[in-house]
């Protein structure tokens, strides 16, 4: 197991299956919660943006590209409305989300690369970076 990153190896271990359906529950659970759900009301295709996470998540636990998405998290979040105060009911409901499909361990390991995303969006929507245009 790559102990520098033990994220990577989630891909393989839990395979595509397993990782989207634990993303198109969450995002059933989101949509009905009271902190969360009002973010996503604009959303109108729910099937293309959960196979768009999922294949998000599928990328960042260790699996190999099949669709051509390019992600930036930041700017997706703060598209949506997102509140740096949301990160924490996001993260909570990520984490029943994830002790409901999968084995201790590995939602041990995928919360912590979550947790990890979740501070550098929360520091990014509460101070987003500055790009200077090229003259």
């Amino acid at each position: 197991m790559n102990t520098a990153h033990p994220h990577r190896q989630l891909a393989a271990r839990l395979g595509r299956d397993t990782i989207a359906a634990v993303i198109a529950d969450f995002y059933e659970r989101a949509r009905h919660d009271p902190d969360l759900g009002p973010t996503f009301a604009k959303v109108s295709d729910w099937d293309e943006v959960k196979a768009r996470i999922a294949h998000f998540w599928w990328l960042d636990l260790g699996g190999e590209r099949y669709r051509a998405d390019i992600y930036n998290p930041h700017t997706v979040h703060r598209h949506f409305g997102v509140r740096p105060e949301q990160v924490d009911p996001w993260l909570r409901l990520f984490e029943a989300t994830l002790r409901d499909h999968l084995p201790p361990d590995d939602a041990d390991i995928w919360l912590a690369r979550a947790r990890r995303m979740a501070d550098w969006v929360r520091t990014e929507l509460q101070n987003p970076t500055v790009r200077k245009k090229e003259p």
